[in-house]
């Protein structure tokens, strides 16, 4: 068996928690395989690769990051929290490839809503689910980071500190931007010109 990465762990990470989604009830033999593959990513440091190059060029907050699937109440809503207890990352996979059907299924209807702000927001998940999934973990990752950073809250007159509205949204939008950094940097990727992205307000973000 070759050696397991990050690339060769999500794929199976894929395809086992499309399966558990798609299954009409909890799945125990579907979750038993996520819950080995949990153990054995998490025993050689997979998500090394995830903290080196989007948690630590923007903060030493948390040491790492890990894999976890558990589900007993149910899929969580996050797709990743800090673990204060043990200053680590946790990533859900499930919860990860839920968000990533999701932004793929947007339809006009919800990017048509008639409140502003979440029209914004389904019609900028419609462009992020044009990337490839392993691109949109690498974003989610960042999502956190922005999370951590604080780059949605608002400094006032007085000191007083307000996040702003939609605070999901601009989170992701500034890690958009800093995928964008990294993938041109890294791969010579233009992601907007590779996937067919067009959503520019991400130019005009620059956090805290």
């Amino acid at each position: 068996m070759g050696k397991r990465t990050l690339s060769s762990c999500w794929k199976q990470y894929e395809k086992l928690s499309q399966n558990y989604l798609a299954a009409e009830a909890d799945d125990p033999a579907i979750f038993e395989k996520l819950s080995i593959l949990t153990e054995k990513a998490n025993a050689d440091n997979i998500g090394a690769a995830l903290h080196t190059l989007f948690v630590l060029p923007f903060t030493s907050k948390c040491t790492a990051v890990e894999f976890t699937v558990d589900c007993v109440n149910g899929i969580p809503p996050h797709q990743t929290i800090v673990d204060e207890d043990e200053d680590i990352i946790r990533l859900h996979p499930i919860s990860a490839v839920k968000f990533i059907k999701t932004a793929r299924n947007i339809d006009i209807a919800q990017k048509n809503d008639s409140d502003f702000i979440r029209s914004r927001h389904a019609s900028f998940l419609a462009e992020i689910g044009k990337m490839n999934s392993i691109h949109i973990l690498f974003l989610l990752v960042l999502q956190r980071v922005a999370y951590m950073l604080q780059i949605a809250h608002l400094e006032k007159r007085g000191g007083i500190i307000e996040v702003a509205e939609d605070e999901s949204y601009h989170t992701l939008l500034w890690a958009f931007k800093e995928l964008e950094i990294f993938l041109r940097k890294t791969y010579g990727l233009t992601i907007r010109a590779h996937y067919g992205i067009s959503w520019y307000e991400s130019d005009w973000i620059t956090g805290r």
